[in-house]
């Protein structure tokens, strides 16, 4: 199988899969109950490593299942999403100014928008969810542009910061999508992006089981193929931050109930202890990171 960079180099299986499925009948949504392990791919060449779904799954159909998607779940995790992005915020508010335009891609419901928006002169979130574009919009009066980067791309406006959080492993090209967004930026624009880094100790540790190895997680990388991928579109990664997540005991458990479907029983009964289900839960596994991209001048 041919990696799907731009490079188009020859890969081997990094991880085998013990399923078989139809392409055609796979939940690619965030909401997806299924927590199968797809096949994974390793370029020889840009040592960049993606799903066999990432070749197999129609682009047309990948995002019209996220045009329709409607969290629940995440709404009522509102609270704690807020105490989590406050935090993202902290570390990455120095990049911020009362002069600065932002564009956030995958706004999702908009916590991390309403956060943002006092501080700066003007926020503009893109997000393929109908569902939560609404949520965002009547909730948090920002100003929402639902469609794909490849639609939004059309308009004009360029950015002094680009902020994708969890995206870009869901992104059905994201070689594409980074050439595009490089454009957006304005002249020292900065890109700041979340994701796992499949080089880190807890995923190497755990291998195949790798909780965040799913079906809507089209691309995995390292340091090493985000610094490549970056320099490829004209933008260089000056700083990586660890990022430490924050949910409640009762989302956690429901997670790993999916994860680990066999001791399901056994989260199910811990969340009959009432007062743990809205306990504060911080996650640090040191695999996830905040990555800040700058544009290079000519």
């Amino acid at each position: 199988m041919f990696c799907p960079c731009p490079d188009n180099g020859e890969s081997v299986v990094f991880y085998p899969s013990s399923h078989r499925y139809d392409y055609d009948k796979i939940d690619l949504s965030y909401t997806s109950k299924s927590y199968f392990k797809p096949k994974l791919f390793k370029c020889k060449k840009c040592k960049l490593i993606f799903s066999e779904l990432a070749k197999n799954i129609n682009e047309n159909t990948y995002i019209k299942e996220l045009k329709y998607v409607e969290d629940d779940i995440y709404i009522k995790q509102i609270d704690f999403k807020t105490k989590y992005f406050n935090l993202f915020f902290k570390k990455i508010k120095s990049h911020l100014n009362s002069n600065s335009d932002v564009l956030e891609i995958g706004s999702y419901y908009g916590v991390l928008g309403n956060i943002i928006k006092p501080h700066v002169r003007k926020y503009i979130g893109l997000e393929l969810s109908i569902h939560a574009s609404q949520y965002a919009k009547k909730n948090y009066e920002l100003d929402i542009y639902n469609g794909t980067i490849q639609d939004y791309i059309k308009n004009n406006d360029l950015f002094d910061i680009i902020i994708m959080n969890d995206v870009i492993e869901h992104l059905d090209n994201p070689f594409e999508s980074l050439n595009l967004l490089e454009k957006k930026l304005k002249p020292d624009g900065i890109l700041i992006f979340t994701t796992y880094d499949m080089n880190s100790i807890y995923p190497r540790l755990m291998g195949r089981s790798y909780p965040w190895i799913m079906p809507y997680h089209l691309y995995y990388f390292s340091n090493f193929t985000l610094k490549n991928l970056c320099e490829k579109n004209n933008l260089e990664i000056f700083k990586i931050k660890n990022d430490t997540r924050v949910t409640s005991f009762g989302y956690l458990m429901h997670k790993f109930g999916l994860i680990l479907p066999k001791l399901a029983f056994i989260f199910r009964l811990l969340l009959r202890i009432k007062f743990l289900e809205r306990l504060t839960i911080k996650v640090n596994l040191f695999d996830l990171n905040i990555y800040f991209a700058k544009k290079k001048t000519p």
